[in-house]
């Protein structure tokens, strides 16, 4: 069964749409996969980490997603759908 899903685009530190994250956790795994193209230098690569501090912070709607590329260490937050929903409205 699935724990955790999604697939989103990421900007670079100019603002533009050039990545993309997957992250996938099943309950039964202690590790979330991830696929990611890094935004800031293109890297691309898939691996394995490990479902809590520091990759996962938070519980709920603040949880958040800590992603730093492998190649030239580019840090990315990922905050959950809800949470970005209700900044935009307010």
């Amino acid at each position: 069964m699935i724990e955790y899903i999604t697939t989103r685009t990421l900007e670079n530190s100019k603002g533009e749409a050039k990545g993309k994250v997957r992250i996938l956790k099943l309950k039964e795994e202690e590790n979330a996969k991830i696929e990611f193209k890094c935004p800031e230098c293109g890297y691309d690569g898939k691996w394995d980490e490990k479902w809590g501090e520091p990759f996962v912070q938070g519980s709920g709607i603040n949880q958040k997603f800590i992603i730093k590329c492998k190649n030239c260490n580019f840090s990315i937050k990922i905050s959950k759908l809800k949470k970005e929903i209700k900044k935009k409205s307010a």
